[in-house]
């Protein structure tokens, strides 16, 4: 079964390519497509979060959560009944967190390679 696997650019000890499973496929799915710019991709250029355009500021939340949806609804229509969410963090930085089935991925940006850091947050936004 070909669903829930992702394959890597790089082979095993005996030149087998490295194939992520299940829910490590996911979140690496759901990963690239955080952190793709829109554009990036020639085929899909509307692929892609772009989270780097909510790096330091971000009016509404909103619209972060709603491109995440459209985002997996578009081009990972098998987890498009996952269910995202924005949380706020005490730092005023923001996590991304998207739950698939009984599992939630979390877009953690204290640890993420591009942090969300909100420096223009709206009460009542989320």
């Amino acid at each position: 079964m070909v669903k829930n696997r992702e394959y890597l650019c790089s082979v095993n000890r005996i030149n087998e390519p490295i194939v992520e499973k299940d829910q490590r496929a996911i979140a690496l799915l759901l990963l690239r497509l955080i952190l793709l710019d829109p554009g990036s991709d020639p085929l899909h250029p509307d692929m892609g979060v772009g989270i780097r355009r909510y790096r330091f500021t971000v009016e509404t939340l909103d619209e972060l959560k709603e491109r995440v949806a459209t985002q997996i609804d578009t081009y990972l229509p098998d987890y498009s009944a996952s269910d995202v969410s924005i949380i706020i963090n005490e730092n005023h930085t923001c996590n991304i967190e998207i739950t698939v089935g009984n599992t939630i991925y979390t877009y953690d940006s204290n640890e993420a390679p591009v942090p969300i850091t909100l420096t223009d947050f709206v009460e009542g936004s989320v």
